[in-house]
């Protein structure tokens, strides 16, 4: 791959190492430190809240991983991930409540369409974890992803894996930078241990909640990620995880807005899936998604840009893909059909042209003055990078 290259990739690794090390997480959970704690290779700083991982242990958890070979979702795979809170009526514009019957019909599109490999449920339905599971995997006999936190919930994901298979369940368990969301520790943790696949989401935000410039913001998004993989290993050694770490860039010409269309943000998740791919993970990101708050022409020519791009350099799994709009609020169902149909007529030739930017030397000590309380809107590093990085 001429795009990105092997010594780029390292640096971003080694600096990721190096976060959790030096810097660590920030960690309420006493489980959690305990579980860490008791290996003899991190610590907990009372001082700062952190916990401290040491590199072996990081590298102990990535050989005890299943590899990407392994797990059933193939290489080039285009998916519908994520969760809308609202769908967009395509008939008046408006942004209405979600129900079952869009997920059903999401469900069936799915289903149909060639170029979709994978399905999550795409669309918010508030406390009806076991029936949103029920309903995809009725209408759905691809790979899923599904979100679960009750008990209920987690017992039916538990049935489907062992029954149906091909099924991962979906965490945040970080909230960027490096800071651990307690509420999600017991659910993973349940997950884990019953021997479920997970994926271990983060979502730094350049200019907000990570720092602004490519390789900074992928060390940071790739830190968290490993994280995630760890704890799963220390609890479950062997369990299948997924990294899916999703570095994300808030525009600062439009205000901080997370824009979801810059060809940028392809190429920094293109990136994280290059990291994954050369430790032998299984990866997914986002990509080929919008900054429009409808279906128009500006959101056919971004999701080209990305369906292109991944087509050209390759990846494992990108959702977000087809159905989503602006900031991931909302889903249209016209937008899901016209953009499965964009998938097909793209090839790689359509690809725009994209410089990499070089390693930043100063990217670990940015993620280091900033730790788990954030202030790059006023950081120096992002100041002086503004207008550098992130353009287009």
């Amino acid at each position: 791959m001429n795009l990105i290259n092997i010594d780029l990739l390292e640096k971003i690794h080694d600096d990721a190492l190096r976060v959790l090390e030096e810097i660590g997480v920030k960690c309420a959970s006493r489980e959690v430190r305990k579980i860490f704690e008791e290996t003899g290779m991190a610590a907990f700083d009372d001082s700062t809240g952190h916990l401290h991982v040491l590199r072996p242990l990081v590298e102990q958890a990535l050989n005890t991983t299943p590899k990407r070979a392994q797990y059933w979702i193939p290489e080039n795979a285009f998916g519908i991930g994520g969760t809308a809170p609202f769908v967009y009526d395509d008939q008046t514009g408006d942004l209405v409540e979600p129900t079952f019957e869009h997920l059903t019909r999401i469900a069936k599109i799915a289903e149909q369409a060639d170029v979709i490999d994978f399905m999550a449920r795409g669309v918010l339905l508030k406390g009806q974890e076991v029936k949103v599971i029920d309903t995809i995997i009725e209408h759905c006999s691809k790979p899923i992803y599904v979100a679960t936190v009750t008990d209920e919930g987690i017992a039916r994901a538990e049935e489907v894996h062992h029954t149906r298979g091909n099924l991962t369940v979906q965490f945040s368990l970080i909230n960027s930078p490096l800071n651990i969301i307690d509420s999600m520790i017991d659910p993973f943790i349940s997950c884990v241990r019953k021997g479920i696949p997970v994926y271990v989401s983060t979502m730094p935000m350049a200019g907000l909640s990570g720092p602004y410039s490519m390789s900074s913001l992928v060390t940071l998004t790739h830190a968290e990620g490993l994280f995630g993989i760890v704890l799963a290993q220390l609890i479950n050694p062997g369990i299948t995880v997924v990294h899916a770490g999703l570095p994300s860039i808030a525009n600062i010409q439009k205000n901080y807005a997370v824009d979801l269309g810059l060809v940028s943000h392809n190429i920094a998740n293109l990136l994280q899936e290059k990291i994954n791919q050369m430790l032998d993970l299984p990866s997914i990101q986002t990509a080929c998604t919008t900054s429009q708050e409808k279906p128009n022409k500006k959101a056919e020519e971004e999701a080209v840009q990305g369906f292109a791009l991944m087509k050209k350099y390759g990846f494992h799994q990108m959702r977000h893909s087809f159905g989503f709009l602006k900031e991931l609020i909302s889903f249209s169902i016209a937008k899901l059909e016209r953009h499965i149909q964009l998938c097909h007529e793209t090839g790689p030739e359509k690809a725009p042209d994209y410089k990499m930017d070089t390693y930043d030397p100063e990217g670990f000590e940015v993620i280091m003055r900033n730790g788990s309380k954030p202030n790059y809107m006023r950081d120096d590093h992002t100041l002086k990078n503004t207008g550098k990085c992130f353009l287009f």
